[in-house]
């Protein structure tokens, strides 16, 4: 059995993973162990929730204690950023980070693996959304990695017909099951690098979900501060919205009390672009903390978000 016709998703041009390609592309045993991982995520997504909760607990507690790697970042970043808790409430808030990560993983097998007719779902500022939809203009639908994603995704299709832009995983057959799974309730999905896909998208009037909260380096960014720090923050948000003369409309989610309820908070559109690279990137991440002060545990702490410092400075993982 040959690995030469296996595709080979590194490259973040390819948004055509899913029209190449079928399941029986991947059954070369190098990728039995991601086929028994999928079937576990399969298994998962059909529990019921009381379940799945209690599993994202215990996933939780069991990680903390021994991805120690992925402990330090969390708490690096939510020390960095909340210098006015104790350590004691910073590790508690480190703690929480991981049940919403775990919690996350769980809802990302729902989206991608069941229909979730029954999913409990609430929208604030259904009125900023229906404006950019009545404007001819395409709509770049700034977000970020907050908690609940893929599901966030899920319930955002009832309110709007999308597409997102996304990594090419490493792992061909994953990568083949992340994209056919978010297919299932997106417009379509595009690569984070295939500038064609997007401005095509963006002149045809679509809308297009963009999270720029990762950290791509020195090349593709400006230092903006964030929580009063400065960090490598891209451009390319102010640039795609300049290409596609494009609506820059934020959209935050998150959980509510019950862990249940999934939350889409849309806000009046951003003045992006303004012509100053850093001032949109001040303008992306002013917002962006502001949706996570309100739900601090439901951010991805567990990104090296500050691992690109300013000329000089020494990393803060050490």
């Amino acid at each position: 059995m040959s690995l030469g016709n296996v595709p080979r998703p590194g490259k973040q041009k390819n948004s055509n993973i899913v029209s190449t390609y079928r399941y029986r592309d991947f059954l070369h045993p190098r990728f039995w162990p991601t086929w028994l991982g999928i079937g576990f995520l399969q298994g998962v997504a059909r529990l019921p929730f009381i379940v799945q909760k209690a599993l994202a607990k215990g996933l939780a507690k069991l990680l903390f204690k021994v991805a120690s790697s992925r402990r330090k970042v969390a708490l690096t970043n939510i020390t960095l950023c909340f210098p006015e808790l104790t350590r004691s409430e910073q590790v508690a808030l480190t703690k929480k980070t991981f049940y919403s990560y775990t919690l996350g993983l769980i809802e990302t097998a729902r989206a991608w693996c069941i229909q979730d007719s029954q999913l409990k779902q609430r929208v604030e500022g259904i009125e900023h959304l229906q404006a950019a939809q009545a404007d001819p203009r395409g709509v770049l639908l700034l977000s970020g990695h907050f908690g609940p994603l893929d599901i966030a995704g899920v319930a955002l299709a009832k309110y709007a017909q999308y597409s997102v832009t996304y990594r090419n995983d490493d792992n061909p057959l994953f990568n083949y099951f992340m994209v056919k799974g978010r297919q299932k309730f997106v417009h379509r999905t595009i690569a984070r690098k295939d500038m064609r896909g997007l401005l095509g998208a963006f002149k045809r009037g679509e809308i297009i979900w963009y999270a720029p909260d990762q950290d791509y380096g020195r090349k593709v960014s400006v230092f903006a501060p964030f929580f009063g720090i400065p960090t490598a923050t891209v451009t390319m948000t102010g640039k795609l919205a300049s290409s596609g003369n494009a609506i820059v409309l934020p959209l935050s989610s998150y959980r509510d009390d019950d862990d249940q309820t999934i939350v889409l908070k849309f806000e009046a559109p951003l003045e992006i672009p303004s012509g100053d690279n850093v001032g949109d990137a001040h303008r992306v991440n002013a917002w962006l903390e502001s949706c996570i002060r309100r739900h601090p545990d439901q951010y991805l702490w567990l990104h090296k978000r500050f691992k690109t410092r300013p000329e000089g400075e020494p990393s803060v993982y050490k």
